[in-house]
């Protein structure tokens, strides 16, 4: 059997095959492709091997997909659990493997509260919250730990390597040891959010994934100790191959870093034979290596951004070469555009995020992590015999970390580095457009002038383009001291507040349903990511109603909330316990808002007016629970009732006092929104989210009599779309649907 050329046609078709056999299996069409491949085997052609590479996939793809079944993941059930587990690596706070005893198999992941520190290889009775993933081939899920009992501890070498390493860290690097955990352990769940938000936000997050970068700097060290011990080139290449596979193996062999050392192996090897092998076949055969070892990872984001960083450094890097001659720093920068314009569709359809800036912060960051990572581990080896050394070379190696931090913060926060996109395949479009775009304006032999014409044509295209879509899109805030926004979600509540410092609050997140969709996903991410939002300063839920809590998960999985306020009343409603795991699971503080309560961001003032657990109706109706958020900013006054009704505005009648914009309670139901709650507040201007095809009426005539009784001007998101209030000095001005209204402020 004779192998088609190149061998990246016959892994592709392996791959398409594996897929296949994950995703769609059992399904007539596979195996009628199966008995088309086995055919054209038996036929012995020339290229037989292809059939058979993805009838070998299939078979690949549905053994794994039958084999999940028995993972732990898909065997533990939902809700609270009790079990018993092996703990895989040190326990303190953060995210932590584990694997379960019984009938079982394969690790799960622990969100671990803080104060409770645990070695490795403890065996330990959990107690706790089950929350299940979604994928078929690989489930995953998290488990919330509310309790713990140890069992003792036997731990194997891996586990003991596991327990001195955090144990020097935590000696040497003190406040650093969680930045350490993460470059040398590749546990990322320990870091501060600010950081790891960062290391994104920067396009630097490639130096906190073990992967190439880790492993070919450990392949490179041991390369020069080993050369400057004398020995020769080939044993050189062999000893760095095989500590970069012990190191992979170590971590417990994750897809990217296995890659890596594969692509070592084979060069340690035809450099040894004096072979030269092509790049994409070198690759092609590295990734084959990995889903051969864990067909599952072929759905892995982490595989596909190592083979995509890979690919397009060595694409581009060549043509450098070829184009612009040997000059390492060209070639240095080609490669960190070629990285970043390859994986530019993978992060935004996985994560939500491109960061170009980072073509420029690699220059800097690279280099301070390939002198903090040796000198981590240089400090690590002298810390037992040599503890005043070790914490000499860790004061060093802590500088260069305070470095790479300072690089984080400041990249991950100039405006423009980073780009945030809702997590779909349309956000990946245009990145993969870009991509093509670049790879054609290289060619295979172009000039750099050819070069040079077809990158203008390409970039007037862009430009072009871009001009068209931003003529359409509504002006941001820039001439605002404070923007409120009022988002056409349908039958539900989400409204959007700018402050004058650039932070964003979020005030309830819109529906999900079977019938209107998720508004989270479809309105409020695409408007938070056209206005580069990366983080919400605060979310504030007025209740856990569907129609204003259903878009919260979409929201904050793409935009995390520095501060979740929300009523606090226990409700048994699967949608709102599902919003408080994911609070836990991405460890975002919670409060509960009680009257009296306020918190300020860039002067402008949130005051919770309600709800009150010691009022005679407390508990009796989620929607008169609601938060009532009152907002001010120099003279303007604003007010959020939520779902609060006749009831709760009684209550709290002497609280209001004047405002000058009302987002009318209830979306304008008949029992909210009273003559005597408007004689107090006086509202110049009022909005109502209201879906436009609603069953309940809203809103209802009474309401809107009462409103015009009292001289308030109506907007509605059901005939006015999406309304924008800019607030100025003096006055308010309203915006939507083609009008525009201006308001003095009282």
């Amino acid at each position: 059997m004779k192998l088609p050329r190149p061998v990246v046609l016959t892994v592709c078709v392996f791959g398409a095959g594996l897929g296949a056999g994950l995703s769609r299996f059992p399904d007539p069409r596979l195996m009628g492709i199966a008995g088309l491949a086995l055919w054209l085997v038996l036929r012995r052609t020339e290229w037989d091997v292809l059939p058979a590479a993805a009838l070998l996939g299939l078979v690949l793809g549905v053994c794994q997909a039958q084999a999940g079944r028995y993972q732990c993941g898909a065997r533990i059930p939902a809700g609270r659990v009790r079990l018993t587990a092996r703990l895989h690596e040190p326990a303190d706070s953060g995210l932590v493997h584990a694997a379960p005893t019984g009938r079982c198999a394969g690790q799960i992941m622990l969100r671990w509260p803080p104060g409770a520190s645990l070695p490795a290889g403890q065996m330990i009775r959990l107690t706790g919250r089950w929350i299940p993933g979604a994928a078929r081939d690989r489930p995953e899920g998290l488990l919330l730990v509310e309790g713990q009992e140890p069992l003792g501890a036997s731990p194997g070498p891996a586990e003991e390597l596991r327990n001195w390493v955090t144990r020097a860290a935590d000696s040497l690097y003190g406040a650093r040891a969680p930045m350490v955990d993460a470059l040398v352990l590749g546990r990322r769940g320990v870091l501060p959010p600010a950081i790891h938000d960062g290391f994104t936000q920067s396009g630097l997050v490639h130096i906190l994934s073990i992967s190439g970068f880790h492993v070919g700097l450990l392949s490179a060290w041991c390369m020069m100790l080993m050369r400057a011990f004398g020995f020769r080139l080939g044993p050189s290449l062999a000893g760095s191959a095989l500590v970069a596979l012990l190191y992979v193996g170590f971590l417990g062999w994750p897809a990217p870093a296995l890659r890596a050392a594969t692509v070592g192996g084979i060069v340690a090897w035809n450099r040894w034979r004096q072979r030269r092998v092509a790049p994409s076949s070198m690759l092609a055969l590295s990734g084959l290596a990995v889903v051969l070892l864990d067909p599952a990872a072929i759905a892995s984001v982490g595989a596909w951004l190592s083979v995509g960083a890979l690919w397009g450094a060595g694409l581009f890097a060549r043509w450098s070469e070829a184009a612009l001659g040997r000059s390492r720093f060209l070639q240095a920068i080609w490669s960190s555009i070629g990285a970043t314009l390859a994986t530019a569709p993978l992060t935004a359809w996985g994560f939500g995020t491109v960061a170009p800036i980072g073509i420029a912060l690699n220059f800097v960051a690279v280099p301070l992590a390939a002198v903090a990572v040796p000198g981590v581990v240089l400090s690590f080896l002298l810390w037992r015999g040599f503890p005043a050394f070790a914490h000499a070379v860790a004061t060093g190696a802590g500088l260069t970390l305070y470095g790479l931090e300072r690089i984080v913060v400041v990249g991950g926060s100039v405006p423009g580095g980073h780009v945030t996109v809702p997590p779909t395949a349309w956000s990946a479009f245009p990145w993969a457009v870009a991509l093509i775009l670049a790879v054609w304006s290289l060619g295979f032999r172009n000039t750099r002038w050819e070069t040079f014409r077809r990158v203008l044509w390409a970039g007037g295209l862009a430009a072009w383009v871009s001009l068209i879509i931003g003529s359409t899109r509504l002006a941001a805030d820039a001439d605002s001291g404070l923007t409120l926004h009022f988002l056409d979600v349908g039958q539900g509540d989400g409204a959007v507040i700018h402050t004058p410092g650039n932070h964003w609050v979020l005030i309830d997140a819109g529906p999900r349903g079977d019938r209107t969709g998720d508004a989270g996903e479809r309105v409020i991410v695409p408007f938070l990511a056209g206005h580069r939002v990366h983080r919400l300063a605060a979310f504030v839920l007025s209740h856990a109603h569907a129609d204003h809590l259903g878009g919260a998960k979409a929201v904050l999985e793409q935009f995390p909330a520095d501060l979740v306020v929300e009523p606090g009343d226990p409700v048994d409603v699967p949608m709102y316990l599902d919003f408080l795991d994911q609070l836990a699971t991405e460890s975002i503080r919670w409060h509960a808002g009680r009257p009296g309560e306020h918190f300020e961001i860039d002067g402008v003032r949130f005051s919770v007016l309600h709800p009150d657990t010691t009022w005679a109706e407390w508990g009796r109706d989620l929607n008169e629970d609601s938060v009532v958020l009152k907002v001010e900013y120099g003279a303007f006054q604003a007010l959020f009732p939520g779902d609060a009704g006749l009831l709760a505005e009684e209550d709290i009648q002497s609280r209001y006092g004047p405002v000058d914009l009302l987002k009318v309670g209830h979306h304008g139901s008949h029992g909210a929104t009273g003559s005597a709650f408007l004689s107090e507040t006086h509202p110049a201007a009022a909005v109502v989210s209201v879906g436009a095809h609603n069953t309940y009426g809203h809103p209802s005539p009474e309401t809107l009599h009462r409103l015009e009784q009292a001289g308030v001007d109506v907007w509605r998101t059901d005939l006015d779309g999406s309304v924008t209030v800019v607030v100025g000095t003096t006055t308010m001005t309203v915006r939507a649907n083609g009008r525009t209204k201006t308001y003095a402020i009282q």
